[in-house]
């Protein structure tokens, strides 16, 4: 429905309350004009069946407008605002065609004077219809004209002078009123478009306020559960570590306790890491890049991390042998697969776990799909799991079950990928996680995803340009990579960078922070660097931007561009494997063409982010 639809209801509704508004005078000003005629004719009437034809039907078709009237005051809903309307036009033509024909009798009467009051009775007549009817063209057009018309015609036939002058009155009367009916229109549509919008907008208002109340609920409730998982393992660690300190404790019982404290770090991190993931959904620096792999590699690198997991409690994981080719991001999709399979391990306590691939009479694609036997879901909480922190089996919040984070990571991934993430659950009966995913053509396959990294160059002897306005942060990057064997070069600045490159300092990556000093911007730097490389002839020098922030409008245009971006916090693993991966696709691409490549990194596989590089 477009939005002049509900303004062309509202002129409806508005003229058919204005027009029936205005019928219980009128049917006393006709009873009045019916009697003023009579009593004028009353004397001498002309053809005498004839007029009490036409004044009985004057006198019905009043009557019958009076009925409309109360039929539309007890039933407004008996049929639509245009049918009230057209019903209204209809009793106009009856109504006033009945006093615009009878001016025949004036001119059929021996008394030179009634075709004059009678035209002075029709007049007074056409300014009631122009006050009451002139802001609709319907019942207005088809009112004037039966009133006015056979006065106009009749006078015009007389072929005097008088009555020609009065003729052409006439003509210019209806035409005036015509005009000025015109403006009465659209000033009236003026008044009810611009309430209309009012109203919208104090609605569209409404709305927005109740989407801000929500979001602010949300916002609280998403703070407050966090906030508890955030204290939970901090008490710990601080109830633990202060036990640390009781000499009269056995090497057993620290062991136990430094144990404790590893358990907490970790699930402190854990909840760390799925917010920042969240955050840079919500960001839109996450970045979707397609590649063409095979579906059976990628069942087989999340096999491997939760077989173990299942088997520990006594769970099968059977995954469906597939030879399909998908053209998908595997980096997000081995993240959704992740999340969905952690779930089912965590949530299943007998039984198995089932992932395969269904074309489920799709043409162009299947959904992959997840079972369990576990738990299952009550149809009530099917749209609630989807909010943060929220877990159906987990009131007392036990980290140990996981934060409630990872179903609505996988449902924001799966919107990412161009999906809906369907679910089918009921309790005792397990549930059904599936997604949709596209087929793509085993010809594009350019590497396997399952293949190491460290059959790649290696980073002994690589010259590396670090740009990094804080010190130990500066200081921590140089110490780790020269430990790798690079060489390395500091800049605070891309004043000192420019400098380094002045002074022959080639590198082959440049690893530059975000924010930079002087308001100056990481890309801003990285874009100047590649400048003055490519003048030198200096193309393949990789770059990696490394920041910390999320919502950044930049970085969300950088992620579109494909620009290679870490986010901190950056384990030295994640650093090396992606710096090897770049330089190893750096090499392979000095053999062929110019085209846009494809890289992913992860840390051990577990927490992976995508990045696109232009060669």
């Amino acid at each position: 429905m477009t939005r002049a639809d509900p303004i062309q209801r509202a002129i409806d509704e508005d003229l058919v309350r204005v027009l029936y508004a205005q019928d219980p005078i009128a049917f006393f000003s006709h009873w009045f004009s019916i009697a003023v005629l009579v009593a004028i004719y009353w004397p001498n009437v002309p053809s005498p069946p004839l007029f009490i034809a036409c004044f009985g039907f004057y006198a019905a078709a009043n009557c019958g407008g009076l009925a409309l009237w109360i039929c539309n005051r007890r039933y407004p809903h008996l049929t639509t605002p245009r049918g009230w309307i057209n019903l209204h036009a209809v009793r106009g033509v009856l109504l006033y065609s009945a006093p615009g024909l009878a001016v025949w009798f004036a001119f059929q009467s021996p008394q030179t004077d009634l075709p004059l009051l009678h035209t002075v009775m029709l007049v007074t007549l056409a300014a009631g219809v122009f006050m009451s009817n002139g802001f609709d063209l319907l019942n207005f057009s088809t009112a004037i004209p039966f009133l006015l018309f056979p006065a106009i015609v009749l006078h015009f036939g007389t072929h005097t002078f008088d009555r020609t002058i009065l003729a052409i009155v006439l003509a210019f009367f209806f035409c005036a009123i015509n005009v000025y009916a015109l403006s009465y229109r659209k000033l009236f549509q003026q008044v009810v478009q611009a309430r209309v919008d009012q109203q919208y907008l104090a609605e569209s208002l409404a709305a927005q306020k109740r989407v801000a109340e929500e979001a602010s609920l949300a916002k609280t409730r998403f703070f407050a559960a966090a906030s508890h998982d955030l204290r939970q393992p901090l008490h710990a660690i601080g109830l633990l570590a202060a036990s640390l300190n009781d000499t009269a404790a056995t090497a057993v019982q620290h062991a136990k306790t430094a144990q404790h404290i590893v358990y907490n770090v970790e699930a402190l991190n854990q909840l760390f890491n799925q917010v920042l993931d969240l955050a840079r959904l919500e960001s839109g620096v996450t970045q979707v890049i397609r590649l063409h792999f095979r579906l059976s590699e990628l069942f087989e690198r999340v096999g491997s991390q939760y077989r173990p997991q299942a088997a520990a409690k006594g769970l099968a994981l059977r995954i469906a042998p597939s030879s399909v080719v998908l053209h998908d991001d595997p980096v997000l999709l081995e993240r959704v697969l992740s999340n969905l399979l952690s779930n089912a391990v965590r949530y299943t306590e007998e039984g198995a776990i089932w992932v395969g691939y269904r074309r489920a009479g799709r043409r162009s694609g299947g959904y992959i799909e997840v079972r369990d036997s576990g738990i299952g879901i009550p149809a009530a909480e099917h749209e609630r799991i989807f909010e943060e922190f929220y877990q159906v089996a987990n009131p007392q919040r036990d980290a140990r079950q996981g934060h409630g984070l990872g179903l609505p990571t996988v449902k924001r991934l799966v919107q990412m990928l161009g999906g809906e993430l369907q679910l089918r659950s009921a309790p005792g009966r397990g549930s059904v996680f599936r997604f949709p995913v596209q087929v793509g053509d085993p010809r594009g396959i350019v590497a396997s995803l399952n293949e190491a990294v460290a059959g790649g160059p290696s980073a002994q002897g690589r010259r590396v340009l670090c740009i990094d306005d804080e010190p130990s942060i500066l200081e921590g990057l140089t110490s780790l990579l020269e430990r790798w064997g690079c060489i390395v070069r500091g800049a605070r600045d891309e004043v000192d960078a420019l400098a380094a490159l002045e002074d022959g300092f080639v590198p082959d990556a440049v690893l530059c922070d975000y924010q930079l000093a002087n308001h100056r911007t990481g890309a801003q730097a990285l874009s100047a660097m590649r400048n003055v490389l490519a003048r030198a002839g200096h193309e393949g020098v990789v770059t990696l931007l490394i920041t910390g922030d999320m919502a950044s409008a930049e970085l969300a245009a950088l992620a579109l561009q494909g620009i290679p971006v870490l986010h901190k916090p950056v384990t030295p693993a994640r650093l090396r494997r992606t710096l090897e991966m770049l330089w190893q696709q750096a090499e392979l691409d000095k053999g062929r063409p110019a085209a846009a490549l494809d890289l992913r990194t992860g840390d051990g596989g577990r927490e992976p982010d995508s990045w696109a590089v232009k060669a």
